[in-house]
């Protein structure tokens, strides 16, 4: 049988399902969940399980040193409380293994921001008006486009000024991040 240079694949079933790792020094947990998201200011519990022997529970630090939120308590189960900015992060999970030599792991945390818009609900006449806020807690900036769902679902402004149909129906307003496209946030307006 010939030596396969490859490193060997190693799995673990955990409560999130399958973790693997590739015999790499970097991968010694299988995390709950695997890949942890969380929008900002959010508390994000996350437990690991060895996927090797350890002889110390892990100890977490934060990567990135300014802004990148911080963790409560040690070992398996943590908490990690995601910054007030979007973006993503990094904790750094380290232990000992039976044989004296360090296991280190990189953990990827996506922090998501959180759009609120005000008012979330409106009810009008036809043809009535309304004006609309938005807050992209987490972006740098509140600058939105505005667009509404439904075809002839009315007329909304630049500035978030809305002037209903003048039909009843439901309708949704929707304000999309200039900075980030894949943030928006959306109000339902009853017209009737």
């Amino acid at each position: 049988m010939a030596w396969n240079p490859r490193p060997t694949l190693f799995c673990a079933l955990t409560l999130a399902g399958l973790a693997c790792g590739s015999g790499n020094p970097n991968e010694g947990l299988a995390l709950n969940p695997v890949l942890p998201v969380g929008r900002v200011s959010e508390a994000i519990p996350i437990s690991a399980q060895p996927l090797e022997p350890l002889t110390t529970e892990p100890e977490w630090e934060i990567q990135e040193l300014h802004g990148g939120g911080f963790t409560h308590s040690r070992g398996f189960s943590i908490t990690y409380v995601a910054p007030p900015a979007a973006g993503t992060y990094h904790l750094v999970a380290r232990a000992t293994r039976p044989d004296g030599s360090p296991m280190k792991q990189i953990v990827e945390v996506r922090v998501l921001a959180d759009p609120r818009i005000e008012p979330i609900t409106a009810t009008l006449s036809p043809g009535g008006t309304h004006g609309f806020t938005v807050r992209m807690r987490g972006l740098p900036r509140n600058t939105v486009t505005w667009s509404i769902e439904e075809p002839e679902g009315g007329m909304v402004s630049a500035n978030g000024h809305y002037t209903a149909p003048g039909r009843p129906g439901t309708y949704h307003i929707i304000a999309t991040s200039t900075l980030d496209p894949s943030v928006s946030v959306t109000a339902t307006v009853r017209v009737e």
